[in-house]
């Protein structure tokens, strides 16, 4: 076209202006494009990463920059309002800070390396962030007896080798280098005695084990990873029924106290489909109730809709549920509690996906659910609505889940049951925001108001729960919940 053909012509001009200025036969050059520029500032490196590290030390995450005071000034984004109560800095020392920085550099230098498939530099990352972790650690353990929060600890060197030596297992793994990962595994799981990723070292490092022909040692990991108190959920799940695969006679004689758990009886329902597309590993496309393409989870709430019960229902996973703990508990998450909030631009106290969420707001916590228990969610969600519409939280999708719809799902759940959910959150939001069930569907009873809700699992040919999902089903079963797992089979070909 003629626009690409412009543009070729203006990258030869420039080349052919540059190559000229290179080797002096346009000395004027210079002369002309600072006549047509006027005077211009170069910003040196060590000043831009002077500012750099001025605003990761101002909103504490890499994300945000100095176009979040615009944002605010413009009215497109609001914050929160809370009090900012600061006791211990977050680094203590100035070398903490460097260190913290230094990791952060391995780290991008990882990402880069894997996007590049450059192993060998992959290796050396690796490498200096293992060196570097124990070294980091020595120096911990001599630190004083105030110690800033454990949640701080997310701003540590510590806490980026680690994440970079897990992915290192996982190239280790890929590259069927076992013996570097069970190595690297247990390296981390001595050193970091509570991290939110025991649960998957711990499991890789039992995998890794039988693939190395140690059934007995990886049964060992297994069964340690299970009475371990940072493995919850999913990864919890997942040891549980290695230990019990692992475990028969003559191993392990004794059948462990959570077999029966693991058996459950999980409610199915099983609808066909009429299939787009057949391809292996593609994403299922099937023709809906309507004659439209969908996929998997819309098919499903068609059904749902139509001969399943004339249920409403939307597909948001964990999002709506996000939503309704944000809303109901947002004078708990924004309360007044010591270096939780460092500036006025978070969505969220640092410590929220840690145990000390709850710990620290326990009183204020079960006070909430209380008045949830006692038929009072409704009332509170509306007032919390109108009072924050807009305002930025972690986990309120104000776009994706209206207020008709969340008002349904209060409703049809009932105080009980929305109380135990809604702790369970509160007690470790980052182990059990994922993985809930795809749709949420409810229906309304009478004129009255009365509703019931019911969550669903929906899986297509061929897919399996994970370990996450059957972990919140469990968990789900066990708060009185209706739930079930929705298979979607093809057309039989003889029909």
């Amino acid at each position: 076209s003629q626009d690409n053909t412009n543009c070729t012509r203006r990258h030869e001009l420039l080349s052919t202006l540059l190559s000229m200025h290179n080797n002096g036969t346009c000395t004027v050059l210079p002369k002309r494009i600072f006549k047509w520029t006027g005077t211009c500032i170069r910003v040196s490196n060590m000043a831009d990463e002077l500012l750099w590290l001025v605003q990761r030390l101002f909103f504490l995450n890499g994300d945000q920059d100095l176009s979040s005071f615009l944002l605010v000034d413009l009215g497109l984004v609001k914050f929160p309002d809370y009090t900012c109560s600061v006791v211990h800095r977050i680094f203590q020392e100035r070398n903490d800070l460097l260190q913290y920085e230094e990791a952060i550099r391995v780290a991008q230098f990882m990402d880069e390396s894997l996007d590049n498939d450059n192993m060998e530099l992959v290796s050396r990352c690796t490498d200096l962030s293992e060196n570097r972790l124990c070294t980091s650690l020595k120096e911990e353990d001599s630190s004083l007896a105030d110690s800033p929060p454990s949640f701080y600890s997310c701003f540590s060197s510590t806490w980026i080798y680690s994440k970079i030596l897990t992915l290192g297992v996982s190239v280790y793994e890929r590259e069927r280098r076992y013996a570097d990962a069970i190595r690297t595994l247990k390296i981390l799981l001595s050193k970091v005695a509570s991290g939110r990723r025991r649960g998957y070292w711990t499991l890789r490092l039992s995998i890794d084990l039988e693939h190395m022909g140690r059934p007995n040692e990886s049964l060992s990991i297994a069964e340690g990873g299970v009475t371990d108190p940072w493995i919850r959920a999913g990864s919890k799940i997942a040891l549980q029924k290695r230990a019990l695969r692992l475990g028969k006679p003559p191993r392990r004689w004794k059948v462990p106290s959570y077999a029966d758990s693991l058996k459950r009886n999980i409610k199915e329902v099983n609808i066909e489909g009429r299939p787009l597309n057949c391809e292996i590993g593609a994403k299922n496309v099937f023709y809906g109730y309507d004659g439209d393409r969908c996929g998997v989870e819309q098919l499903a709430l068609q059904y749902y809709a139509d001969e399943g019960g004339g249920w409403q229902g939307t597909h948001s996973e964990g999002g709506i549920w996000m939503t309704i703990f944000g809303l109901l508990m947002w004078d708990v998450i924004f309360s007044e509690v010591c270096d939780v909030f460092h500036s006025k631009f978070q969505t969220a106290p640092l410590d929220f996906e840690t145990d000390d969420f709850y710990k620290s707001r326990k009183d204020l916590i079960e006070a909430q659910l209380k008045r949830i228990q006692d038929g009072m969610a409704e009332e509170m969600l509306i007032s919390s609505w109108e009072l924050h519409q807009g305002t930025s939280c972690k986990g309120v999708n104000w776009d994706r889940h209206p207020m008709a719809d969340v008002r349904a799902v209060v409703a049809g759940v009932g105080g009980h049951r929305l109380a135990l959910l809604l702790r369970h959150l509160a007690l470790d939001y980052r182990s059990w925001s994922s993985g809930m069930p795809d749709l949420l569907l409810w229906h309304f009873l009478d004129e009255r108001g009365g509703a019931e809700a019911k969550l669903v699992e929906v899986k297509g040919p061929k897919d399996q729960l994970s370990e996450q999902q059957r972990a919140w089903i469990f968990v789900l079963m066990d708060f009185g919940f209706d739930v079930e797992v929705c298979k979607v089979s093809l057309v039989s070909k003889r029909r």
